[in-house]
């Protein structure tokens, strides 16, 4: 929600303490004003909230301990001269123990002797009982604390921002809260579910004081982001009764002649899905289907065999894709599949083709608006108010919770004439239960693609264990000895940035100078500008490159055959849905495929069983509700790890809370749908609406 008041609209980079530098880091995770600072929340939080004296500490215990550092100073480490080490010795009532920091020589300026200090961390007994690399806070005599002794707020990082600084301006927004922001949830419900005040949610999500108010604070903010999903869903399921579309008929003879010259046979999944959509179009009703299917089970033709038979009556299609690579892909793929019965076009920000050749973006709009094109594939591009169509009468929104619903809108309002609005085909490779489907998207029906096509090998996946890498180096370098390529995809890591920089910069160096030293070995992340993205993409295909580290950037979007391994680095770190959804990038042709499952950290009994899940099973739906047990609706999912990008906070393991949203949002649109009894209601809605545009 934006401010609409001045302190919470003031650019970040007035804000005490940030400043030009940290404002551009702030920047790269999409925060410009102090009310983005507001609902940017935590991903995850550490309870160090256990204080204890230093006579009563144990090793392997995560503890915080207050007292006064007697000594502190540097010394050069014994195995790396390099290396600086921070000793101190930190004395309380009842003892007194080590602290050691590496790499941290600064603190030395920072905490003097005599300095009264509260620390967390680890106790460890090694080199006898210390903490090691403590989070710690100059408290003097001040008893509350923001990074140590209590439960702390863990925030997406960018370049030089530290968690101190996410903090400290995290409380700065805090401040006009109550000035500026009004409780817009209807006051019935509040009531009724018992849920706290707005306020005090966005209090309690920043720093809770206990477990209680951090788990009431998520519950209310969840409910917030459901329930606003579920009006803008139920007032787009109302709208949608009321319109007419355009009448496609089925031209059965001309499918089956097109099918039976395809390379290979469809599946039965396939032909059922195909053979509803033509259902749908041949009645004068929006269709307004969802199709479910895993990476490989072929959702790309099922949609161009759709789009086909569209322009056999002479209808336009429209197919929007999330990432330029992979609107790319798609229009390469179909160009030689179809380009004898379909004019293919390719439009994004950087490329313009018609029929595979390149063509200027005025004839690209004339292609699109006198009917010569038969298909565009395209990006947030195609959304741009020039582009008019001849007759618009289908849209593919390929993995559709990366676009809003103001974007879908947009190529729907532009219809110019009257024969209704374009039949609409949301595709997705995140395996949602079909419950779930249900709930969250009521105004579609359902297709699932959960057949592979015949003479696909499986991939075999296997466990990484840490000090077991060797033997598997040797088996990705035997892949590249044979000609085949390989991905190692790294995850967004707290240390690091949201764009993923520092993990991809850490691996990427590993492997250089050591396991793939022989080999050419490139990098892709979230800083780097499309057209440099695209060119390793392109290398990538060429086989110009042998092992490419990257972010999640490839989950969607990229088809290379050649790739027989993919390496995820921080296995645990991910969804089980994102899991199987990287691993679906590999196995793409008839070669055997692997995917090796790397842990960042030696791993709990949970997250081992989470990964051997993925190892045992190749269904998403599966891990889809396997992850559901195992995480708990309790968990705050990084989003970009959780292979379910639509919300914030909520996930399908939520399933009560989007029900109970769903009702709420349906009993007041069936008495209020212009909400003119609850106008604080009606301007959040407003303000989701422009705010919404899942990328």
């Amino acid at each position: 929600m934006e401010a609409m008041n001045t302190n919470l609209n003031k650019d970040i980079r007035y804000i005490k303490g940030v400043g030009a530098v940290k404002a551009k880091d702030f920047g790269y995770l999409g925060i410009k004003t102090l009310g983005q600072v507001l609902f940017d929340f935590p991903f995850r939080y550490d309870d160090l909230s256990q204080q204890e004296e230093i006579a009563h500490v144990v090793p392997g215990q995560k503890v915080t301990v207050r007292g006064t550092i007697t000594t502190i100073k540097n010394r050069r480490s014994n195995r790396n001269a390099r290396m600086i080490v921070t000793e101190a010795i930190v004395q309380d009532d009842t003892g007194a123990m080590k602290v050691v920091w590496f790499h941290r020589g600064f603190l030395t300026k920072v905490l003097r002797s005599g300095t009264v200090v509260s620390l967390s961390g680890k106790v460890d007994d090694a080199y006898g009982l210390s903490l090691v690399n403590p989070e710690y806070e100059v408290v003097g005599n001040a008893r509350a604390t923001k990074h140590t002794g209590r439960i702390v707020p863990i925030y997406r990082l960018s370049g030089g921002l530290t968690q101190k600084a996410r903090r400290a301006v995290a409380e700065e927004a805090l401040k006009y809260i109550d000035d500026e922001l009004v409780e817009w949830l209807p006051e019935t419900i509040v009531k009724e579910q018992d849920f706290i005040d707005y306020h005090t949610a966005l209090r309690a999500i920043h720093f809770p004081n206990n477990t209680q108010m951090q788990d009431k604070a998520l519950r209310r903010l969840k409910f917030e982001e459901f329930f606003l999903h579920q009006l803008l869903h139920g007032r787009a399921r109302r709208e949608l009764k009321k319109q007419k579309a355009s009448v496609i008929p089925f031209n059965e003879d001309y499918i089956r002649e097109v099918v039976e010259l395809l390379p290979y046979k469809l599946t039965s999944a396939q032909k059922k899905a195909l053979f509803a959509i033509y259902k749908d179009m041949a009645t004068d009703k929006p269709m307004n289907r969802l199709l479910e299917g895993d990476v490989g089970t072929g959702k790309t033709i099922v949609a161009a065999l759709a789009a086909i038979n569209v322009a056999r009556s002479s209808w336009q299609s429209a197919f929007l894709a999330p990432t330029e690579i992979l609107a790319t892909q798609h229009a390469a793929v179909l160009q030689k599949m179809f380009g004898d019965r379909l004019m293919v076009a390719l439009f994004t920000r950087t490329k313009r083709f018609v029929g595979g050749k390149s063509v200027t973006k005025k004839q690209m709009l004339e292609g699109l608006k006198d009917g010569k094109i038969d298909l565009v594939i395209g990006t947030h591009a195609l959304l741009s108010d020039n582009v008019l169509f001849n007759r618009l009468g289908f849209i593919v929104v390929d993995e559709q919770h990366r676009f809003g619903v103001k974007q879908r809108q947009a190529l729907k309002d532009r219809q110019q004439d009257e024969d209704g609005i374009p039949h609409l085909l949301s595709m997705t490779a995140t395996p949602i239960p079909r419950s779930l489907a249900l709930v969250l998207y009521g105004d579609l029906d359902c297709s699932v693609l959960d057949e592979y096509p015949a003479g696909r090998k499986k991939i075999e996946t296997h466990i990484v264990y840490i000090g077991r890498e060797e033997d598997y180096y040797e088996k990705m370098r035997e892949q590249i000895r044979a000609g085949h390529q390989i991905f190692a995809v790294c995850p967004l890591i707290e240390e690091s940035d949201a764009l993923g920089v520092n993990s991809v910069n850490e691996i990427h160096d590993r492997f250089i100078k050591g396991p793939f030293r022989d080999f050419s070995v490139a990098m892709l992340h979230g800083k780097m500008k499309p057209k440099e993205k695209d060119e390793i993409m392109q290398a990538f295909l060429r086989n110009e490159i042998n092992v490419l580290v990257a972010t999640t950037v490839v989950e969607v979007g990229v088809d290379i055959p050649n790739a027989t391994i993919m390496f995820i680095e921080g296995a645990e770190r991910f969804g089980l849905a994102q899991l199987h959804q990287l691993r679906g990038r590999v196995g793409r042709d008839e070669y055997q495929s692997f995917c090796y499952l790397h842990p960042s950290d030696k791993l709990s009994p949970i997250a081992k069983e989470r990964l051997q899940a993925v190892v045992n099973s190749h269904d998403g739906f599966v891990l889809a509700d396997k992850d559901l047990k195992l995480r708990g609706p309790g968990t705050v999912f990084g989003t970009s790890q959780s292979g379910f990008e639509q919300f914030k906070l909520g996930s399908y393991a939520d399933m009560d809370l989007i029900a109970l949203a769903r009702d709420y949002a349906k009993d007041i649109l069936d008495h209020d749908p212009e909400l003119k009894e609850t106008p604080a209601l009606n301007t959040r809605v407003h303000e989701y609406v422009e705010g919404v545009h899942f990328e």
